[in-house]
């Protein structure tokens, strides 16, 4: 089998010869199939590949199971990120519980592309909702929502059958995380170029925003 010459015009035909036989001992194809396979790449360059693939909500603390499953989702991710399902996907890696309440659905309705995510007490109880927790999650909402959306994270309290609103996550102490409470109207933000956690980016002279052309 000849392979492939990556020599100069100018080579001698030892230099050519020497390139064949190199080329037959060293089989670089399969490595560099298996590092960019999700069930074959070595468990070591599982983050690289989560990189590669742009996988902005990778733990580290996730199962190695998990992690080839969150790579081998990665493009499909892609697709749906910026969606409901997304966030859902987000929330539902945490707890069962946690609910999604968009706008319109919020009684009385919320400002327009504003959502909240709602964790209710007599399900999910203080001792797992930590201040450490509810930061994380935030953190992870922010990279799934669609770019113009602003939410809140709440925790709901159940009393004689009436819905409270309580900004805490842990008895005693009052805590609120949250992105925007205000839909801002004074530009249009959907050609505000944002970072992957869905900020937008300012010009070098901080003055403006840069925009898409």
């Amino acid at each position: 089998m000849t392979y492939p010459s990556i020599l100069p015009p100018a080579s001698t035909k030892l230099e050519r010869s020497m390139e064949q036989v190199a080329a037959g001992l060293l089989d670089f194809e399969a490595p560099v199939r298996a590092v960019w396979s999700p069930s074959l790449c070595p468990v070591g360059h599982l983050p690289w590949l989560a990189w590669g693939l742009a996988i902005s909500h990778w733990k580290t603390n996730w199962t190695v199971e998990y992690k080839r499953s969150a790579i081998a989702d990665a493009i499909p991710y892609h697709r749906r990120k910026g969606t409901r399902l997304a966030v859902e996907e987000v929330l539902e890696r945490y707890h069962p519980a946690f609910r999604l309440v968009e706008w319109w659905e919020a009684n009385p309705p919320r400002a327009p592309h504003t959502f909240e995510v709602r964790a209710y007490a007599s399900e999910i109880p203080d001792t797992f909702l930590t201040t450490a927790l509810a930061e994380e999650i935030v953190a992870d909402v922010a990279v799934a929502k669609p770019a113009r959306s602003h939410f809140d994270f709440v925790q709901v309290l159940e009393v004689q059958g009436s819905l409270y609103l309580a900004a805490g996550a842990n008895t005693g102490t009052m805590l609120r995380a949250q992105c925007s409470t205000f839909l801002d109207t004074s530009r249009d933000w959907s050609i505000v170029l944002q970072t992957e956690d869905g900020e937008p980016i300012r010009t070098e002279d901080g003055l403006d925003y840069l925009e898409t052309a």
